[in-house]
């Protein structure tokens, strides 16, 4: 086995304690969603745990709130589920992938599963944070004609976004080449920008969303992938006997109920960014103007004592090897609230000796 392949070994990790503020992991812990999350479980009927799932109502309340149609849905293990399946579907041992880096680890991983050649697309560090031209991104595809291109958007861990415009001129390009597309939209609607409606129009393009951002429900591991009804036809035939577990399906099923409520959420934590953002800014900190459900800063010469009044009280990524990120800090978004404690504890870090 390719050693790189090789995951994380689960019984040697140590769990995030509890008396933390999980700030590391880029989930929705927003405790007024929670509530909704908290009341939707308890009136689950004990059969979701005991049975097979049944998946009809919940496609067609899927298709309702993204405006298509079942028959352009398949329900996923999160969007690391759609990305897996658009390999399983398109890619056979040699073809070419490209893919932006850093960016989510699974792309990577897959690639190597599935035998594909990768070429990374790589983020260069700009005045105002990571950089990638539109003019790279074409000059790459032509240059490499991959069976396939998958570019995050929002993309993490940069937080950078394309236009609905530059993504239709790439999706168009793609065409002509007769490339796969695979836009991973994990973060939506944190960035509300969405390619779902060009899915309706072009037969090589695939979005993957997670119901873990917005949604507040990353340990339901259930998300979808949509594309035009022809592709996900053969999505379909590659599917296990059951796509997601019985209790992820009743659980959104209700949850879908709750869409306004989940704008909501979206809505209080992103004010929490800009409260967060501000305050950064104030104390003299350069900020990354991000787009997913993160904040990146850099703490300069006070990294290490910020680092170190925070130890004890919170989890968020201290620092990135990549030299695009280097230097910043990333902070998972929260309430106004919770980035009031953060602040004050971050002032005392510039403060101590």
């Amino acid at each position: 086995m390719d050693p790189s392949l090789e995951r994380p070994d689960w019984q040697l990790l140590t769990p995030r304690p509890n008396y933390k503020l999980w700030l590391d992991k880029n989930e929705n812990l927003d405790p007024q969603l929670a509530k909704i999350t908290s009341s939707i479980l308890s009136e689950l009927n004990p059969l979701t745990l005991s049975t097979y799932p049944e998946c009809g109502e919940l496609y067609r309340k899927l298709a309702k709130w993204t405006n298509t149609s079942p028959q352009s849905l398949i329900l996923t293990p999160g969007s690391d589920g759609a990305i897996r399946l658009t390999f399983e579907a398109f890619m056979n041992e040699g073809d070419s992938f490209i893919h932006t880096s850093p960016t989510f680890a699974m792309y990577s991983i897959y690639s190597k599963m599935f035998g594909a050649k990768a070429y990374p697309l790589f983020y260069e560090k700009g005045e105002e944070g990571p950089v990638l031209t539109f003019e790279k991104i074409l000059e790459h595809i032509e240059r490499i004609k991959p069976k396939l291109f998958s570019i995050p958007n929002p993309d993490s861990p940069t937080g950078t976004v394309l236009s609905l415009k530059t993504l239709r001129e790439l999706i168009e390009f793609c065409k002509k080449l007769n490339i796969v597309i695979l836009v991973d939209e994990a973060y939506h609607p944190f960035h509300e920008d969405t390619c779902v409606e060009f899915t309706k129009e072009f037969k090589n393009l695939i979005v993957a969303r997670t119901f873990a951002k917005a949604w507040g429900l990353a340990g339901l591991r259930i998300g979808y992938a949509v594309g035009h009804p022809e592709i996900i036809k053969f999505y379909h035939k590659l599917r296990p006997m059951y796509e997601v577990s019985t209790i992820s399906v009743a659980f959104m099923e209700r949850m879908m109920d709750y869409s306004g409520e989940m704008y909501t959420s979206v809505k209080r934590l992103n004010e929490g960014k800009s409260y967060f953002r501000d305050a950064m800014k104030s104390l003299g900190f350069k900020v990354l103007n991000t787009n997913g459900n993160f904040q990146h800063v850099a703490f300069g010469e006070y990294a290490e004592k910020i680092h170190k009044t925070l130890k004890d009280r919170v989890l968020y990524r201290e620092n990135f090897v990549e030299d695009c990120l280097r230097g910043y800090s990333r902070f998972s978004i929260t309430t106004i609230e919770n980035f009031k404690s953060i602040i004050e504890l971050i002032c005392k870090g510039m403060k101590d000796e």
